[in-house]
C-alpha cells in the first residue's frame, strides 16, 4: 500500500504546477510514464522503507487535469486530498470478491475510495 501511495503522491506533486491545454496526444493510451523508485530515493524520488518499485501513469497529462476539475468542481482542497491518500496509515484495503481482480482502497476518513486495475 504504501507504494501507491508513494506513487500518487508523485503523479499529483510532479505535474501539478504545469497548465496547459491538452493535445490529441495526451490521449494516446499507449503513451506510458515509468518512474524507478529506488528505497535510497533518486533525484525524483524521495527515500522511503518498502522495496524498490516502479510506478506507471498512463496518460498522465489527462489524468491531472481530470483529477483537478473534479477537486475543484467539489471544492476539495489539494492538500487535504494529499493528506486523505498519503497519510500513514490513510487507506484501508477493502475485500473484493469479484472477478476483475481489482482492490478497492478507502481513506481513514471515508471521503475517498480508490480502485485497481489489472494490465490489459
Amino acid at each position: 500500500m504504501l507504494n501507491l501511495q508513494l506513487g500518487i503522491r508523485y503523479s499529483v506533486e510532479k505535474h501539478a504546477s504545469i497548465r496547459r491545454e491538452l493535445r490529441p496526444g495526451d490521449f494516446d493510451p499507449n503513451e506510458k510514464f515509468w518512474t524507478w523508485f529506488p528505497t535510497e530515493g533518486s533525484k525524483c524520488t524521495a527515500p522511503h522503507q518498502s522495496l524498490e518499485f516502479k510506478w506507471k501513469d498512463y496518460c498522465r497529462m489527462v489524468f491531472r487535469l481530470v483529477f483537478i476539475r473534479l477537486r475543484e468542481f467539489f471544492a476539495i482542497d489539494p492538500a487535504d486530498y494529499m493528506l486523505a491518500i498519503c497519510e500513514n496509515d490513510a487507506l484501508r484495503e477493502l475485500s473484493s470478491p469479484g472477478k476483475s481482480g481489482s482492490i478497492f482502497y478507502l481513506t481513514q476518513d471515508d471521503r475517498f475510495m480508490i480502485k485497481t486495475f489489472k494490465e490489459i
